[in-house]
């Protein structure tokens, strides 16, 4: 069964412009894994994106675009402490996520305020002199999962 692309039009020119502003060929496997994390709600892994993309990319080239992209800034990894890492579009905003203990149920929120923390951090360091990038997960229950 082959898996149609969900881009078209504009957003596939946007997506080619991506890839190649991060110096990558716009090839159909990228495009269809660029167009996947843009149009999830949440991070996903490996073995899901593989899933969604068909046969243009088995597991292990999925996850080799998804290192590249990464390490390029499209693309972010996000542990979600499942035993595995999950990935998302890296679409400037700085934001975080939430994630049910229970169920696994992801949400998005923003203002982990940043720059105070890491001044807060670096005082009370002897051996850095710098952040330079941040990664946050909050772990509770659900609405669902409290009652």
């Amino acid at each position: 069964m082959s898996v149609k692309p969900q881009y078209q039009g504009a957003d596939r020119k946007q997506l080619q412009s991506v890839l190649r502003d991060a110096g990558f060929r716009s090839t159909e496997g990228r495009l269809a894994l660029l167009a996947e994390l843009k149009q999830s709600n949440k991070p996903l892994s490996v073995e899901i994106l593989a899933s969604h993309i068909g046969s243009r990319l088995d597991e292990a080239n999925v996850y080799r675009a998804l290192e590249s992209f990464a390490q390029a800034g499209i693309a972010r990894r996000v542990d979600l402490q499942h035993g595995h890492v999950h990935y998302e579009f890296a679409h400037g905003d700085d934001h975080h996520h939430i994630v049910c203990t229970s169920c696994d149920k992801v949400e998005d929120f923003a203002g982990c305020e940043y720059d105070r923390l890491a001044e807060t951090a670096l005082k009370q360091t002897r051996n850095f002199a710098k952040v330079t990038n941040h990664s946050f997960e909050l772990f509770g229950l659900c609405n669902s999962c409290a009652t």
